[in-house]
């Protein structure tokens, strides 16, 4: 039998104003994450390769963040710009999908985790322009809970493109994400469920977007989750201390996990021996993103004559890197990247791939390197990895990220190659991709302001 458990936050209402506020989140939520690929029965090199061509709309729309730009959306996805003085968010083209539920009674919906935006929305019914989704459009008129907020509320001012539809005095909004990916709608205030294990519920009040005019692409979803650090997030609006999740590796076939709450507090336990921390950062050009100072970089044996500043965050907004669940591939300016794949090409002492950019940086492996006999036997019996250095991140205050081979090479036998899952991130910032963070308990802690991971059985 389900236990129901209601978290009671505080409505602030004043002056025909609504909008969500709390103390400290209390509570224990653990939810699932799937990846947006499980269950298509791709091989571990076909989803990769898919997660390449997100990674690659995803850096771009970064870099733009970053320096303060205007974007122009890719070709095919719109020939417009962001609107002025509208900020460009990373892109729509996510990698891990949280379910929940809105409203009284609750409706499903399956919505995009981002940890570099704020906005959490969902499409809404009825629905001018939606993108395809597996659940039904979610129905305000159908929920109890659900209110509109006045466009004097707190919230709606909190959106950069916000505007006022009058009569009834209500928020409407537009969110821009890079690669090409609007929402427009209502602002509104209605309950979020989470189901944790256990069959545990939890209930929340929650700001998000209703939108009614949605263009772009949502992998399938039904909206997204930002969880950014702006007020617009479900970490800003529930004021999480502390939230972790466990990405489990793409072709595994087991959910990875989200949790924030008491359980977050806990995340370790006797394995603390093992947990790095190291301090997270913030820009005030670019607060919704998750900073850390990345000092430097090892392959093999040695550590890479790369200067500290090559990683550093600048007062402008630009530089910094940046630890992200959405983008697939660890992204590195481009004369770190060339330092980082010479040292690898000198030490594997293997010449390079010819193929298509969403290959990325690919080695050629001859076959017999693939291949070894088994004892005693005259046929080609299993499959050896080619020997590859190891790749160190190196974090300030000391903190040391040791990744395991699976986090930065892919291994193609079918192809003859050997891949680093890694790419040019198109300016002088960095971003550290979830191929790095698979396998590893990630913990962010906003009240210390410190990053920790150790690695583990996600």
């Amino acid at each position: 039998m389900r236990q129901q458990r209601f978290v009671a936050l505080v409505l602030l209402v004043a002056s025909a104003c609504a909008s969500t506020a709390a103390s400290a989140f209390v509570g224990d939520v653990r939810v699932a994450l799937k990846h947006i690929d499980a269950g298509k029965q791709l091989s571990r090199p076909e989803l990769i390769r898919r997660a390449m061509r997100r990674s690659k709309a995803r850096a771009a729309a970064l870099s733009a963040a970053r320096s303060r730009g205007v974007f122009r959306f890719p070709p095919g996805k719109s020939d417009q710009q962001a609107p002025g003085g509208t900020p460009v968010r990373p892109s729509g083209d996510l990698e891990y999908v949280v379910d929940l539920a809105i409203g009284t009674p609750p409706q499903h919906v399956s919505a995009l985790l981002d940890t570099g935006s704020d906005l959490i929305w969902t499409q809404c019914a009825p629905c001018a322009t939606c993108l395809t989704q597996p659940d039904p459009l979610f129905v305000p008129a159908q929920s109890s809970s659900y209110e509109p907020m006045h466009c004097t509320g707190p919230l709606c001012s909190d959106i950069a493109h916000h505007g006022c539809q009058r009569p009834p005095d209500t928020c409407t909004y537009r969110y821009n994400y890079g690669d090409g990916t609007t929402t427009m709608g209502v602002y509104a205030t209605e309950r979020f469920t989470f189901t944790s294990s256990g069959d545990v519920l939890t209930t929340v009040p929650l700001g998000f977007g209703c939108g009614s005019v949605n263009v772009g692409s949502l992998n399938n979803a039904s909206g997204i989750v930002g969880f950014g650090r702006n007020p617009l997030s479900l970490v800003s609006q529930l004021s999480i201390r502390r939230f972790s999740y466990c990405l489990t590796p793409y072709a595994s076939g087991r959910k990875s996990t989200l949790l924030f709450g008491s359980l977050a507090d806990t995340l370790y336990g006797d394995d603390d021996a093992l947990v790095q921390t190291t301090p997270l950062l913030q820009s005030p050009q670019n607060p919704t993103f998750y900073y850390v100072h990345l000092t430097g970089l090892t392959v093999g044996t040695r550590r890479l004559r790369i200067p500290e500043s090559a990683f550093a965050l600048r007062p402008d907004g630009t530089g910094g890197v940046i630890v992200d669940s959405g983008t697939a591939l660890t992204l590195l300016p481009g004369a770190v990247l060339a330092e980082v794949v010479r040292a690898f090409r000198t030490q594997l002492r293997l010449p390079f791939a010819n193929g298509s950019a969403d290959d990325g940086v690919c080695f050629v492996v001859p076959t017999e390197a693939w291949w070894r006999r088994a004892a005693g036997t005259s046929s080609s019996s299993s499959l050896s990895q080619v020997a590859v250095p190891r790749m160190v991140l190196h974090f300030q205050g000391g903190a040391d990220l040791d990744l395991p081979r699976r986090n930065y090479v892919l291994d193609d036998h079918r192809r003859g190659r050997l891949c680093l899952l890694l790419a040019d991130s198109g300016d002088d910032g960095s971003t550290i991709g979830n191929l790095v963070q698979q396998d590893m308990r990630v913990l962010y802690d906003l009240e210390a302001e410190t990053l920790s991971f150790a690695p583990a059985q996600c």
